[in-house]
């Protein structure tokens, strides 16, 4: 009875026209929850539109009926910035770290990594930030202590300060389950591209330090040496399972630059809910456990901007230093990276034109700050800027092949692929995403509905916002989306490459951010109006609801359709050892080439032998020059290879043959048993 007295007098004392904003406002979620549905479900877009439409108009309703629908955004620091002492001596360390940095670059001829070349490139790179890192270690120990104290506190800001470290905490654990769990099973099965990384990291365990890697068209270097860091500490065998663990890791550290990038340009809820959907997605999480080089972008794209961001907002030197690691890190990484230097400039050119904080009086020390961070970028991009000054054409070679008619002839007029490129690339998350089933669910939106809905309620908010109150965050927000899609709209020659949710995964982070606007607003409206207990309730069920959507989505439908398509060399290699195993014979042990099968480095892998060409039969003729070895043989064949498992029935009389069922329908093979002699 206590509970409906209360009720009653919340609902006659507070505003009715909040309440009705907010009716609006679900409603219009709601159905745009069930329009995303619809699409994901069907493929067709026409009866969700319909419905995407009657959502719109329950929204924009929202949003203009009271003003009280919004969130808040976080103004850049105005006025003097206090600069930190620093000891006027440590700008003599610049000319040093030049000198070690010419060294390094001259000394990394050869594309290899040797003692010389890489320690004056790490004493390079140390010398300039001691050059131009503001304040000393007395003030770094005392904001540290700030930080602890701020936690500690009883008072009000110290109790949210602990709600959202708990808050991040726990979503960094519900990240460390969708990035690691069942890491060794799912995905199933090694790729071409897996064979060809897990071989460029033996050749580093092996003593060969390359710069580049030119093995498969050309790959930057970071991937790989992290790889050989994961199987020297033993936290996992050279194999497809050490590329997964590089992969899920990244991914993971990728949640808190989420965070901290989100709540840069908003606030704590918004990086708490970004974070949980970029933890939780299906998007993140399959390019980041597929074990390639495809999550050092989203990586490095949030945390170079979340640094970048905070030097603008504050326009204070070490962040913009810091900025500058993580971009020259990210040149390492991944090739699509290479967008973010142009997504930098836009953003220190649109901050000059919306005079945010710069003043024609701090246009000097703004200048300097943006030249300082590129500097740190190209100190850490020394050894890959003197490989391209050797070999130009491998280091672009992949990029060229795409954007030109290098490989393949453009066909039609660039001007309008790009465009349709574009909007294909922009329908990804709502209508139609990747067909490459190794990176996703083939032909479907790179998200799930709840993150997709969310995510285009984000954008009309973001567009709503941006026109009519000029929000610097939503033209940030616009401008990295179009640029981080890049490496997916520019496949002029390979449109039917496009849309790619690997070359566009920087942009994953800012489709995080997105769509935690709609529920971020959500929630706090509730909290307004003083039913936070109610807005808690809906907002986690929905938080819930994306999470067990995309845990199916990904250990079910992804996993099965993984399978489907993939070759099993794992089942393939445990038949091969079995019988290496009981007859104490490494050397006799086959797999007979066939179009479209599995790729035979993979099974060499599986069994730890990384030079496993011997072990492959690439025409009859081989097998005939086998038969004269008296040992005992087996051959692993494509179901399909009736001919070649005919053949070895004629060269071995007395050899079996059986049919070896997989748990993947369609991938049964055969083999063939060949007596000894």
């Amino acid at each position: 009875m206590a509970t409906s007295v209360r009720l009653h007098v919340r609902l006659t004392t507070l505003n009715r026209r909040a309440w009705i904003t907010v009716g609006f406002f679900t409603a219009g979620l709601f159905l745009a929850l069930v329009a995303q549905l619809i699409i994901y479900q069907s493929g067709e877009w026409y009866a969700g539109a319909i419905i995407y439409a009657s959502a719109l108009v329950l929204l924009i309703a929202a949003w203009t009926r009271d003003g009280s629908l919004v969130l808040p955004i976080r103004d850049p620091l105005r006025g003097d910035v206090p600069i930190p002492l620093t000891n006027p001596t440590r700008r003599y360390f610049l000319l040093p770290a030049l000198l070690f940095a010419l060294i390094a670059f001259v000394e990394s001829t050869g594309n290899r990594f040797a003692l010389l070349n890489t320690t004056t490139w790490v004493i390079s790179i140390i010398l300039f930030f001691v050059a131009f890192w503001e304040g000393s270690l007395r003030d770094a120990l005392r904001g540290a202590r700030d930080s602890i104290g701020s936690f500690v506190r009883l008072d009000r800001a110290g109790q949210h300060t602990r709600r959202v470290t708990l808050a991040l905490v726990l979503i960094m654990l519900a990240g460390i389950f969708f990035y690691f769990y069942q890491l060794d099973a799912v995905p199933a099965e090694m790729t071409s591209d897996h064979a060809e990384k897990i071989l460029d990291t033996y050749d580093i365990l092996h003593g060969k330090y390359s710069i580049f890697f030119e093995r498969n068209t050309g790959r930057e270097p970071l991937q790989f040496y992290m790889n050989a860091l994961v199987v020297a500490l033993g936290l996992a065998p050279l194999d497809m399972l050490a590329l997964k663990t590089v992969g899920a890791l990244a991914g993971v550290l990728t949640i808190p630059g989420v965070f901290f990038l989100a709540r840069e340009m908003f606030d704590d809820d918004v990086g708490l809910i970004a974070a949980f959907f970029f933890a939780v997605s299906i998007f993140p999480v399959t390019i980041a456990r597929i074990g390639l080089r495809y999550p050092l972008s989203p990586l490095f794209v949030a945390w170079t901007l979340f640094f970048l961001l905070r030097g603008l907002r504050e326009q204070r030197r070490n962040d913009f230093l810091l900025a500058g690691l993580m971009m020259g890190l990210g040149l390492n990484g991944y090739s699509p990276f290479r967008v973010v230097v142009l997504l930098v400039l836009v953003w220190l050119a649109l901050w000059l034109v919306l005079r945010l904080n710069v003043e024609l009086w701090k246009l000097p020390r703004y200048v300097a700050n943006a030249a300082i961070m590129f500097g740190a970028a190209l100190l850490v991009f020394v050894p890959l800027l003197r490989y391209i000054s050797e070999h130009p054409e491998n280091f672009f070679y992949r990029m060229a092949t795409r954007l030109t008619s290098l490989e393949e002839p453009v066909k039609g007029d660039p001007i309008q692929i790009f465009f349709n490129n574009n909007w294909r690339a922009l329908g990804m998350f709502n209508l139609r995403g990747d067909v490459v089933w190794v990176n996703s669910i083939p032909n479907v939106p790179s998200v799930d509905f709840v993150i997709g809905a969310c995510f285009l309620i984000g954008v009309l908010y973001g567009a709503y916002r941006l026109i009519r109150y000029r929000e610097y965050p939503f033209l940030l927000i616009f401008s990295a989306i179009f640029i981080l899609l890049l490496p997916s709209t520019l496949a002029l020659a390979f449109p039917e490459e496009n849309p790619s949710v690997v070359r566009a995964g920087g942009v994953a982070p800012f489709v995080m951010i997105v769509a935690a606007l709609p529920i971020a607003m959500w929630w706090r409206q509730f909290a307004r109006l003083g039913s936070g207990f109610l807005g808690g309730v809906l907002v986690y069920g929905v938080l819930v609801l994306a999470a067990v959507i995309n845990f199916n989505l990904y250990f079910y439908r992804y996993d099965d359709e993984f399978r489907r398509a993939s070759w099993n060399s794992t089942e393939i290699a445990d038949t091969l050892r079995q019988f290496a195993v009981e007859h104490n014979d490494w050397e006799h042990i086959y797999v007979v080439s066939y179009p479209h099968w599995v790729d035979h480095r993979a099974v060499g892998i599986h069994l730890r032998d990384y030079d496993w060409n011997k072990h492959l039969v690439e025409n009859t003729d081989q097998l005939k020059a086998q038969q004269q070895d008296p040992a005992a043989k087996l051959y692993a064949l494509k179901n399909e290879d009736h001919a070649d498992l005919a053949l070895l029935h004629d060269l071995y009389p007395n050899g079996l043959s059986w049919r070896v069922d997989s748990r993947t329908p369609g991938r049964d093979f055969y083999v063939f048993y060949a007596p000894a002699k």
